[in-house]
């Protein structure tokens, strides 16, 4: 038997380094495992251990660690995170409210029981909205709010099964995926909670992203923050544009849901091409070449052969599926 050469290790050990840079493409570290450049701390409540950001508990009051480069709009964040005892939250698309406080969009980190929350920091007890905004949305909950405040929810999951995958007093990743008006929470890999918000005075695109302490002794850990920015989803220029799908019949569509108001004609024309972005049942999320982002009833809907994604929409039936390829964003 040969004995691989030096030069074909090396090679073999280059290959290896370059797929896993493939696998954390466009993710770049926001914590640099030294100190906390890039973070503003309030004093004595948070420090760096080998390579871990660490809530150290002698606070009494709830305060939260800022990450101050930038406020990212759609994107993914991946971290790891470890709680011990209290309570603790990360935070995305979010105002400072000065003194370390922040306000919006946070997803819960305590006991396993509480985990898969979607909760709204800091908001007042008294504001008209509290009651929906206080719990968002929960374990295995599919939860959208309309452009009026209106709530939905769907329990998609079963919520006990879906918190299990959390574990106490040990090392679990989460990712945070803010694309549009929707935020999913994935914790190990699952997703835990879903939440789309077009409330048009409370929701948020873009903002400060923050780790909680919430005070009274909390110790809780983060290490390996990587955050990727995203586009938006939408193509909006014709020469990026690919067509996914083809609009078989004139076909009422609406800009910001089934039930909103509708476009100003009202209807895409038939053989129409749009790129699907979401499938939600019976109406899915596409976008045409000029940008225009709506929801389209599924029935309207035939995919494009990967072949003939960039000929004209007038395909026949032999070239198309029977059924929309859905895109799931969960």
């Amino acid at each position: 038997m040969k004995t691989p050469s030096l030069l074909t290790l090396l090679f073999l050990g280059c290959l290896t380094a370059t797929a896993r840079c493939e696998d954390q493409q466009g993710f770049h570290p926001i914590f640099n495992g030294k100190d906390l450049t890039g973070w503003d701390a309030k004093p004595e409540c948070w420090d760096v251990r080998d390579g871990e950001i660490w809530c150290t508990g002698k606070s009494q009051e709830k305060n939260w660690l800022i990450y101050r480069k930038e406020q990212p709009t759609n994107f993914s964040l991946r971290l790891e995170f470890r709680w011990d005892k209290g309570n603790s939250g990360v935070q995305i698309r979010s105002d400072d409210l000065g003194d370390w406080q922040i306000h919006g969009y946070q997803v819960e980190v305590a006991t396993q029981a509480k985990m898969g929350l979607w909760h709204h920091s800091l908001l007042d007890a008294n504001h008209p909205k509290n009651k929906a905004r206080h719990l968002m949305a929960t374990a295995g909950q599919r939860v959208t709010f309309e452009t009026n405040g209106e709530k939905t929810m769907t329990q998609v999951k079963d919520a006990e099964k879906v918190k299990s995958h959390f574990k106490d007093h040990e090392w679990n990743t989460m990712e945070i995926i803010a694309r549009g008006d929707t935020l999913v929470q994935k914790i190990n890999d699952i997703v835990f909670s879903t939440l789309t918000d077009r409330d048009t005075e409370m929701s948020r695109k873009r903002g400060f992203i923050a780790l909680q302490d919430h005070g009274k002794g909390c110790i809780v850990a983060f290490r390996n923050i990587q955050l990727q920015n995203l586009s938006n989803g939408l193509s909006t220029s014709p020469d990026q544009f690919k067509a996914t799908h083809v609009v078989t019949a004139d076909e009422v569509y609406y800009l910001t849901g089934p039930q909103q108001a509708r476009a100003p004609d009202g209807k895409f024309k038939q053989g129409t091409q749009v790129e699907l972005i979401r499938d939600s049942g019976s109406y899915s999320v596409v976008v045409t070449a000029g940008g225009l982002r709506a929801h389209l009833s599924t029935a309207a809907l035939k995919p494009i052969s990967r072949a003939n994604s960039e000929s004209s929409s007038d395909l026949p039936d032999s070239q198309q599926h029977t059924n929309p390829k859905t895109e799931q964003n969960q």
